[in-house]
């Protein structure tokens, strides 16, 4: 494995799902932590700079954007309702 952390971008839009996003997080968060190895920079990002409502209207602030996120190695797109309008969405094939 590479010596810098591997970025992990997750993908948050409305009506995804928490269990989803929440989960993986968690777990790319947490790798590492007993060794201190740290392979991961795990961070949320979103189309716009606003608040995201998730499944049952859980609010959740991103860290960035797709303007201004760091370079992603790993791009998570977790599921939900709201994948169906993301599935056409141009700017997400971009990253």
């Amino acid at each position: 494995m590479a010596n810098h952390p591997r970025n992990v971008a997750i993908f948050i839009f409305d009506e995804v799902e928490v269990l989803d996003f929440c989960g993986p997080f968690e777990v790319f968060s947490v790798t590492g932590r007993r060794d201190g190895s740290n392979p991961f920079n795990v961070y949320t990002v979103a189309q716009e700079p606003r608040p995201i409502l998730a499944r049952n209207e859980l609010s959740i602030n991103p860290r960035y954007t797709f303007s201004d996120c760091p370079a992603p190695d790993i791009l998570l797109i977790p599921g939900g309702f709201g994948t169906r309008r993301e599935m056409n969405n141009g700017e997400i094939h971009g990253i």
